[in-house]
């Protein structure tokens, strides 16, 4: 009785210190990425690139590519892959990894994951690689991002990114719209 006491006693003090880093990873994590998309839209601007902001959802990693060279973007949404698993057609492309950003995707902080990218043209993607563009006039790709601990039913954040001022608004809710 008196050890299924003690153990009690640690797991009763343990637990809530777990759950106390995951939610600090969770805040830390959405900093970053505000941070982050507040440069990658700063360093489109300054270097007269199209950056964008690349998200593959099935290996939980994000990183940040530009142009090579001055093209116009196709208007065609790219399908999510058919099955999950199945390897995406590897089709030439006009961006390259940005090294400032890392010469290869950054995976999620463990126990984080983004659950998905809502686009006004796209939808929301859970599946895939969704991508957020940002322009050197400094217009971007309105977007949402959803940011959550791994497992969990309640809403994580909601990073709202603005088109026009690159504003990105940090939402305590599911945000499903663009109002």
């Amino acid at each position: 009785m008196i050890v299924i006491a003690i153990v009690s006693l640690v797991l009763s003090m343990g637990l809530p210190a777990i759950t106390r880093v995951t939610y600090t990873r969770l805040n830390s994590t959405t900093r970053k990425f505000v941070g982050l998309i507040r440069t990658i839209r700063n360093d489109s601007i300054l270097l007269s690139s199209v950056y964008r902001l690349a998200v593959d959802f099935e290996h939980a990693t994000y990183w940040v590519e530009s142009q090579k060279r001055f093209e116009l973007l196709s208007q065609e949404v790219a399908p999510p892959p058919k099955k999950k698993g199945a390897k995406r057609e590897e089709e030439p492309s006009n961006f390259a990894f940005v090294d400032k950003y890392g010469k290869k995707p950054t995976p999620m902080p463990q126990g984080i994951v983004i659950e998905g990218v809502l686009k006004e043209r796209e939808g929301l993607r859970k599946d895939g690689i969704a991508y957020v563009y940002f322009f050197p006039n400094g217009f971007n790709d309105q977007a949402i991002l959803y940011l959550n601990k791994e497992g969990n039913k309640e809403p994580g954040y909601s990073l709202l990114i603005r088109p026009t001022s690159g504003r990105v608004d940090i939402l305590r809710e599911r945000k499903i719209d663009f109002d």
